[in-house]
């Protein structure tokens, strides 16, 4: 059934129409079925569904242990640089030493900038790094690393919610799931936590 831009009210429900002619359905499961022979064209049509918030999960920030050596807090920045220096350094190094006994220190060292690379990276662009379930890896607003564990209580149910890694092996995805009930999952974004 269409409505046109002069009716004040739905044929079929009764609703009233708002003024510029949208029909506005608050009733349903928000749905919208089309048949074959239906065409909609330059028309907008937004879905609003209330969510409960009963159903909003709260998480938090329940350990935050500055990541430090020999008493100074490390910083992403270090990270990206400690491991761009490793890497092209171990390179160079195992190209002089090749064939003697110390080629596996520097392979080790290559190995090790392999990895603080990326993660410093991580941490550099989005703040914020999951192991789940174990902590996450955090930058604060002046670069420094904090090692994290995020919980809180499940809304459905009485069991924990803990950050979960779930998905094909090549696209996994940080969720955060009841350890009571796993059916009660909700996505994970890192920016609803405070700055650290």
């Amino acid at each position: 059934m269409e409505a046109t831009e002069q009716a004040k009210f739905c044929s079929e429900c009764g609703n009233n129409l708002n003024p510029t002619g949208n029909v506005t359905i608050s009733s349903g499961d928000s749905s919208i079925n089309f048949g074959q022979r239906n065409h909609v064209t330059g028309n907008t049509i937004n879905i609003n569904s209330s969510e409960d918030e009963f159903e909003k999960a709260y998480i938090d920030r329940t350990k935050v242990r500055p990541l430090s050596i020999a008493g100074t807090q490390l910083k992403a920045s270090w990270l990206v640089l400690s491991g761009l220096l490793s890497l092209f350094g171990s390179i160079a190094s195992i190209l002089g030493f090749v064939g003697t006994e110390y080629q596996f220190f520097f392979i080790l060292s290559m190995a090790i900038g392999a990895i603080l690379f990326p993660i410093g990276m991580v941490l550099v662009q989005t703040k914020h790094m999951s192991f789940p379930p174990f902590f996450s890896l955090e930058s604060g607003s002046r670069g420094e690393i904090y090692i994290t564990k995020i919980e809180g209580s499940c809304p459905k149910c009485t069991g924990k919610l803990k950050l979960r890694s779930i998905g094909p092996k090549n696209n996994k995805t940080t969720v955060v799931r009841c350890t009571r009930n796993p059916d009660h999952m909700w996505g994970f974004d890192p920016t609803v936590l405070p700055d650290l």
